[in-house]
């Protein structure tokens, strides 16, 4: 997926999988636990208003991944690492990774799984 994110032939709305960390949410998703549009919108624009959100810019130009901190707790509380969004050429983020899978939730009790 990574050789196909490099070359421009995969779907931009597939890219954060091909992000670090995309395949765990991939499998998820595959497996039909997702979290409704407005619920995924709702996660990523909490975790982008916190203070352990860290942008890293990808091997593709304008393309950004956001992930809750490195997984390691801070004074301000605990971080899972995960990918929790995208940017791409200074948009806002977009929902990818942990946000839209259902079972999950922030590991600082910012936002908690919904049941499908």
């Amino acid at each position: 997926m990574i050789g196909l994110a490099r070359d421009g032939r995969l779907e931009t709305r597939w890219l954060w999988a091909a992000v670090r960390g995309g395949w765990r949410y991939v499998w998820a998703v595959a497996a039909g636990d997702v979290a409704d549009d407005a619920t995924a919108a709702q996660r990523v624009r909490t975790c982008a208003a916190c203070d352990a959100a860290d942008t890293v810019q990808t091997y593709r130009a304008g393309l950004c991944a956001v992930y809750c901190g490195t997984g390691i707790a801070t004074k301000s509380g605990p971080t899972c690492g995960c990918l929790v969004g995208i940017t791409r050429d200074g948009n806002p983020i977009e929902p990818a990774g942990k946000v839209v899978v259902a079972s999950e939730s922030c590991p600082r009790a910012r936002w908690s799984s919904v049941t499908r």
